[in-house]
């Protein structure tokens, strides 16, 4: 038998973006070594690695592009979602 250590959620929110598919509002999740972008009430979530989160990372005023990284993963949730 082995034991599994699962992480954590650090951040959780809901979005004002909308599923494609049913309307819901998305779900945001940050944890472990992944971020979560995901509808709750299709069980339908993409993730990207904290790895390439960095690139959303502005190094002059020290904070990341929220709106970029969302309109990204969204842009992913919605190819997943309908494609």
């Amino acid at each position: 038998m082995a034991i599994v250590e699962v992480a954590k959620p650090s951040v959780v929110f809901k979005t004002d973006l909308k599923c494609p598919k049913c309307g819901s509002d998305l779900t945001f999740i940050e944890e472990g070594d992944n971020v979560w972008l995901g509808c709750d009430r299709c069980a339908l979530y993409i993730k990207i690695s904290k790895r390439d989160v960095r690139r959303y990372w502005n190094y002059v005023s020290r904070r990341v592009l929220w709106r970029d990284l969302l309109q990204d993963l969204y842009g992913l949730f919605k190819d997943a979602a309908l494609g």
